[in-house]
């Protein structure tokens, strides 16, 4: 077994470890906006469980993009992905609901 080929297993299988044990911040939600604060630039969305938090809640997201603001609506139905290791969460990737036409 050569030295190079060592090291790469072992750096792989750290990086495995890393990645395993390194909590997740990053998730995908579904909620309901209940309310759009444009100074603040945020908007509070009652979203449905999701792995990292396992019961419904309110909660703040301030859109990463802040033209994602203007599109949103009081009572709209989203998709958005969020990062919980800041708060307010910052969401990306936020775009209604085809099941629930406005």
């Amino acid at each position: 077994m050569t030295t190079q080929f060592f090291h790469a297993v072992v750096g792989a299988g750290m990086a495995l470890t890393i990645a395993a044990t390194t909590p997740q911040t990053i998730a995908h939600i579904h909620g309901t906006i209940v309310k759009i604060d444009p100074k603040r630039s945020t908007f509070m969305i009652h979203h449905d469980p999701f792995p990292m938090m396992p019961m419904a809640m309110t909660m703040e997201v301030e859109p990463v993009r802040r033209a994602d603001l203007r599109k949103l609506h009081v009572g709209e139905v989203i998709y958005a992905t969020i990062d919980t290791s800041i708060v307010p969460w910052p969401g990306t990737d936020i775009r209604p609901d085809p099941k629930h036409g406005r």
